[in-house]
């Protein structure tokens, strides 16, 4: 919160000198949504040693979790890619082994792997698995013993 009210001020004293109100407020919220909008793992945290059944807890900002089928501005919902690190914006997501599907509007999940060391990432897409490609994802690395 501190960072975001600092890039604030900065942008709000930068576009105040020569520059009409509607481009500053346009910039302002602009740099909100950059900030704002993410996905990220609640848990595991990255280099963590876990164990099978994987439980993954799934965050989000900026943007509201609904089950698949709409497409509606601002929404979709999660997706967990193994050994990925993000998959392409527009391209729908496949339903695989190693793209997992939480079209019901799931926040966190067990998935079944085997010993070894993975990269996990969360990847938001929209109503109909079309990617937000990878300013909405999220990769960390874990060892299942």
């Amino acid at each position: 919160m501190r960072k975001l009210f600092i890039v604030l001020i900065i942008l709000t004293f930068s576009t105040s000198c020569n520059r009409k109100a509607n481009n500053s407020e346009e910039k302002v919220n602009e740099t909100i949504k950059e900030i704002t909008n993410r996905v990220y793992f609640k848990w595991p945290k990255d280099n963590a040693l876990v164990s099978s059944p994987v439980f993954v807890d799934m965050g989000l900002e900026g943007m509201k979790i609904e089950p698949a089928g709409k497409v509606n501005l601002g929404f979709g919902h999660h997706h967990i890619l193994i050994n990925q690190t993000h998959w392409p914006k527009g391209s729908v997501i496949p339903m695989s082994d190693s793209t997992l599907h939480y079209g019901q509007g799931q926040t966190d999940a067990t998935i079944d792997l085997p010993p070894g060391e993975y990269v996990i990432s969360l990847q938001f897409a929209d109503g109909v698995h079309a990617s937000y490609g990878e300013e909405m994802s999220s990769s960390i690395k874990i060892k299942v013993e």
